[in-house]
């Protein structure tokens, strides 16, 4: 399944839009400022997805809930940016700060690819998601990485 997820700045609490290939909107990503950052994935119904939200305490992480599970992923820097991923068998491939990276199976498999785009939605990410069935992390991971490029303020914990 292919989807484009581009920044959307419209309003106070915007976050992302996830269109998928015929520029349909999928997905709604907003953004709330509470302890650190709080970002809610809805559907087009507005029906909660996935929460993620962006923790500050000795280190800055991100921690996922969604699908009836809890992830956390933590900025390392090792040949690449990267995070390390607790909670999933899953791990990346690629560099964060380039912007393209593909999640991989324990077995090397990819599951997803992220790239950066340009199309009619204007300057964004385009992902590959071949896990339907984990989609919605797959998709949460993906905002992570995109905010993690997005603030600043991050620093990565070296391994």
């Amino acid at each position: 399944m292919k989807l484009f997820l581009k920044r959307d700045t419209i309003d106070e609490r915007a976050g992302f839009i996830v269109f998928n290939s015929r520029a349909v909107p999928e997905y709604t990503v907003t953004a709330e400022a509470a302890n650190g950052l709080k970002l809610t994935v809805l559907d087009e119904n507005g029906e909660l997805l996935s929460v993620i939200r962006y923790n500050r305490l000795m280190l800055n992480y991100f921690t996922i809930r969604c699908d009836k599970r809890f992830y956390v992923l933590i900025p390392c820097l090792q040949e690449h940016f990267a995070f390390a991923i607790y909670g999933s068998t899953y791990r990346f491939a690629g560099d964060l700060a380039e912007g393209s990276f593909s999640m991989l199976t324990a077995d090397g498999e990819i599951v997803m690819t992220q790239k950066k785009c340009w199309c009619k939605y204007g300057e964004g990410y385009e992902l590959n998601i071949h896990d339907e069935v984990h989609e919605l992390f797959l998709l949460s991971v993906a905002v992570c990485a995109d905010m993690y490029n997005t603030l600043s303020d991050f620093s990565a914990v070296p391994t």
